[in-house]
């Protein structure tokens, strides 16, 4: 996992007042610094100590990286999004999280074992997927997909019938049959997002209502399974109970939105020519608007006991919910 800091100004007292503060409240280890040459660098020392105790192995199919930074760097990355003058941070040092890349992963034929232990269990996988990455970093699933096409085509409506999207499509198109059944429902909905992993059918003599598999279920069903099913299972009764002790917090949403281009990566059932084009399109069109960057955001170190205590908390659970992410990712896609 990609990570260096980017200490551009000499207001030294300031950024060791700061650092001072993270060893001092922090979770932040001393024994982790050896012959610094500066307060950042023995700071930048115990910070990506920590982080490691977090995230052993790093990240090996979500491309987030960590950037400690100065306030004029965090300037030089935003230079060019039209809301730069709202970033008024109180304290000089800012932890900035970088999606500098997209990787595109399938499951593929490796989703097949999953549908032969429970049908319900790849619906389970992409709603886990879609909770962390609304509290962590933005991970571009099916759901992701199909609610922007929607957006695009039908107004707005993941549900739309042809008839209904019929209608909007003329607009666009005008009597050109060909494109207007080319993002029809009932052709671009299957590519994109099966019901399978959007409205799956209820299974017969469950009992429950949600869709998504129980941690108890997951369990059971690990009980029943070896190998892959078994471990898939685990890891989702892992993130579950990340989720949980998050709650409805977004995680890594209480700092300045960066506007990034790329997402932690693309995970889909399987891609195909639809998922393809329009992922290139989006891309484009970002970069043609000129205001993205690589990074998702920058947060500010808090200098308070009780800030400080917050944010490492909030950090300390998001990386832990992506090793896990990464960990099922790398069970389901070809690597």
């Amino acid at each position: 996992m990609p990570r260096n800091a980017s200490i551009k100004w000499r207001v030294d007292t300031q950024v060791e007042s700061v650092v001072l503060e993270q060893f001092r409240h922090g979770p932040l280890r001393a024994a982790d610094v050896n012959d610094p040459v500066s307060p950042v660098d023995a700071f930048q020392q115990a910070f990506f100590a920590w982080v490691d105790r977090l995230m052993p192995q790093g990240l090996r199919l979500i491309s987030m990286g960590l950037q400690l930074c100065d306030t004029n760097a965090v300037f030089d990355a935003i230079e060019a999004t039209y809301e730069k003058e709202d970033f008024k941070p109180l304290t000089p040092l800012h932890l900035g999280i970088r999606l500098s890349d997209e990787w595109v992963h399938e499951m593929d034929v490796l989703a097949q074992p999953l549908r032969e232990a429970h049908p319900l269990l790849l619906y389970t996988l992409f709603s886990i997927v879609d909770q962390v990455s609304g509290r962590t970093v933005p991970i571009r699933t099916p759901g992701w997909f199909l609610s922007e096409m929607a957006c695009q085509y039908w107004e707005g409506d993941e549900s739309a019938s042809d008839a209904e999207a019929r209608t909007w499509l003329e607009d666009w198109y005008g009597n050109d049959e060909e494109m207007v059944k080319l993002y029809l429902p009932s052709v671009l909905r299957p590519a994109v997002c099966p019901d399978e992993i959007r409205c799956p059918a209820r299974v017969a003599g469950r009992r429950s209502r949600n869709a998504s598999l129980s941690a108890r279920e997951l369990l059971a069903l690990a009980t029943q399974h070896e190998g892959r099913v078994a471990s898939v299972c685990h890891e989702l009764v892992a993130l579950r109970a990340l989720l949980r002790k998050a709650g409805r917090h977004r995680l890594l949403e209480d700092g300045y939105d960066a506007r990034p281009l790329y997402s932690g990566c693309t995970f889909v059932l399987e891609t195909n020519e639809r998922i393809g084009e329009f992922l290139d399109d989006h891309m484009n069109m970002e970069y043609q608007h000129g205001e993205s960057t690589e990074f998702h955001s920058f947060h500010t170190f808090s200098t308070t006991r009780q800030g400080i205590r917050a944010q490492y908390a909030q950090w300390g659970l998001a990386f832990q919910m992506l090793r896990r992410l990464d960990r099922l990712m790398a069970l389901v896609v070809h690597i």
